[in-house]
């Protein structure tokens, strides 16, 4: 019993170390993220794009991969220094001068590759290559990161405008029903006019729960977005834009810059590079390999062939693979002309889509003109009707209403498709700036290295 009592401190120990343990597992792992705040802000959900996500992970995986390829590629060459050891039993002839059955041995041996025709430094070389190409991509992460929160973000203002303006339209038309109801009975009205008006308030209805549906299907893909799938944002505060009317350069002049800085182009560039090191790391196959060897010993037995001390140079050269050199040749030239059409498919992808973009922001001008006149005419229409309204000369106030909230939900449209246009632009010029998503930065690979190097 007073070993049990002494044994009780230990194991309250051991709870507490094995509950820190895990709650400092679950904190590393991010698997419960911190809630939405309540309301969100557009900027508050930008900051969210750097938390951990499987996108993320996946980016920062092949980083590590990359640079344990680069270790590894490097330590090629390095020193190698191991023990042999054996025991042995063995049954002497009759001439020999020590009589004894024991002939055990200690080896202390150091290896090193002193040269061996590029072989390690063609590795080395593919392999850095490989981890700057992904560094690139982890850069085009981030940037598809942010823009896919935007999208998300803005569609759930959009869900939301329309959700208002299909309340406000059945809520006028069920007024309306309700006085043609009373009419009906009054029997002002036939039958066959209050079934159309019944008619208008059903669809009126309908339009109205699936706007509803589309809030929260909204909101569930930006809590997805944000890395918190089931925690679906109730306020949701509409951002407010910078100035988007900016001068756009010609179309040329952006093609091609988006060719020299697009993060997935410059990646493919770095991966050819890495791809044509290996092709010759893979025709130096066959090349001699120089290695220099010491090797100290201890053993239990004399003998003619063991020495204490042995220093040795070795010159291996190759006579005949079986042909694995020319296959290894073969297989990296494939790798290199697959690559290599990834990046002509690449490139012309970026410029298509960098056209595309140009094309949508010189049209989506004219529209935002186009609908802020709209929602200027009809807040004025408004004010109209509600004075109107308010002398009893007219009753169209409701209809008035519903007009403008459709004009205001058209002018955001058009501003947040126009923010989100430049943003993709900022994107493939690789300089979607993680703070100001709508201005465009510095090249964002180089302050992304600047930054690793002050940390």
């Amino acid at each position: 019993m007073n070993r049990a009592i002494a044994l009780r401190p230990l194991a309250w120990l051991c709870g507490l170390l094995l509950l820190g343990m895990a709650t400092g597992y679950a904190q590393q792992s991010g698997e419960q993220p911190e809630p939405l705040p309540e309301p969100l802000t557009f900027d508050k959900a930008l900051e969210l794009a750097d938390e951990p996500h499987p996108d993320l992970q996946i980016a920062e995986a092949r980083i590590r991969a990359a640079e344990a390829e680069l270790q590894g590629a490097r330590a090629g060459d390095n020193l190698d220094i191991y023990v042999d050891g054996a025991l042995a039993h063995v049954e002497p002839p009759d001439y020999a001068f020590d009589q004894s059955n024991d002939d055990h041995r200690l080896l202390l041996n150091v290896d090193k590759t002193l040269y061996d025709f590029g072989r390690t430094r063609s590795a080395s070389a593919a392999a850095a290559r490989q981890l700057d190409s992904n560094k690139l991509l982890r850069v085009n992460t981030r940037q598809q990161r942010r823009l896919e929160i935007m999208q998300r973000y803005f569609d759930v203002v959009l869900a939301d405008l329309q959700f208002y303006r299909y309340n406000e339209e059945m809520a006028v038309e069920f007024v309306e029903l309700d006085k043609m109801r009373d009419r009906h009975e009054l029997r002002q009205i036939s039958d066959l006019e209050l079934l159309e008006q019944e008619s208008v308030f059903q669809r009126s209805r309908y339009l109205r729960s699936r706007a509803q549906n589309r809030q929260r299907e909204t909101r569930a893909r930006l809590a997805q977005a944000l890395n918190r799938p089931g925690q679906l944002p109730s306020n949701v505060v509409p951002p407010a834009l910078p100035d988007i009317e900016r001068e756009l350069p010609e179309v040329e002049q952006l093609q091609a810059l988006a060719l020299q800085e697009n993060p997935v182009v410059k990646s493919l560039r770095e991966r050819l590079e890495a791809a044509h090191a290996r092709v010759e790391g893979a025709r130096a196959g066959d090349n001699p390999t120089v290695r220099g060897k010491l090797q100290a010993g201890a053993y239990s037995r004399e003998r003619n062939s063991y020495d204490d001390f042995r220093a040795e140079l070795q010159v291996t050269i190759p006579l005949y693979d079986g042909s694995r050199t020319d296959a290894g040749v073969a297989r990296e030239k494939a790798r290199l002309f697959e690559t290599r059409a990834m990046l002509t498919r690449a490139e012309r992808d970026v410029r298509q889509q960098v056209l595309e973009l140009w094309l949508q922001l010189d049209s989506l001008k004219a529209r935002r003109e186009q609908r802020q006149s709209e929602r200027r005419y009809r807040e004025l229409y408004l004010d109209r009707s509600r004075a109107l309204y308010e002398l009893e000369v007219r009753a169209d106030l409701g209809d008035s209403m519903v007009r403008y909230t459709e004009a205001e939900r058209n002018a955001a449209e058009s501003d947040y498709e126009t923010a989100l246009a430049w943003a993709r632009l900022n994107a493939l010029l690789g300089r979607l700036d993680v703070d100001n998503p709508f201005v465009p930065s510095q090249n964002t690979t180089q302050k992304e290295e600047s930054n690793e190097q002050a940390n």
